[in-house]
């Protein structure tokens, strides 16, 4: 009697801790929820900023907004990759990782992108109004690419 009474305890408590392992898995999300999270977050803040008048004050901050938004995405499109095992160990075989699995579309040189994100993170800064001229298509890369992984999620 005293096994099948401590068999149920032990059968008890294995329950519940699987109950709250389910509800905590529910309740944290997972690491590539957040940063979808923080990747739509700087896409509609950059779209924010590009709606604004073109003074310098504006077009720097839609510059440095597109370099949080950049990051995020590098980091994002690395936790897709990895989950799914595809390559992504430069910004660069990202990019082409996401345009291959057709989860963005190729509306602009890669290798120009990286070097506008690159040229704006320099001190100091270079080629910025040709750079600012092209951040609505990079916003609209990003967007369309940000669509496709929540769906995949």
């Amino acid at each position: 009697m005293d096994k099948n009474f401590i068999s149920k305890k032990a059968l008890l408590a294995i329950l519940i801790l699987q109950l709250l392992d389910t509800v905590m898995t529910n309740i944290s999300p997972s690491e590539t929820q957040v940063l979808l999270t923080h990747f739509n977050w700087n896409l509609q803040r950059l779209e924010e900023v590009l709606k604004q008048e073109q003074t310098d004050y504006f077009k720097g901050a839609a510059l440095q907004r597109f370099g949080h938004t950049y990051d995020i995405t590098i980091k994002i499109i690395r936790s897709f990759a990895k989950c799914q095992d595809l390559p992504c160990q430069t910004d660069k075989q990202c990019f082409e990782t996401v345009v291959t699995n057709g989860w963005m579309e190729r509306i602009f040189d890669i290798n120009e992108l990286i070097n506008d994100y690159q040229h704006i993170t320099q001190k100091p800064q270079q080629n910025v109004e040709n750079i600012y001229k092209k951040l609505t298509t990079y916003h609209k890369a990003f967007s369309y690419l940000f669509k496709q992984l929540k769906r995949i999620v």
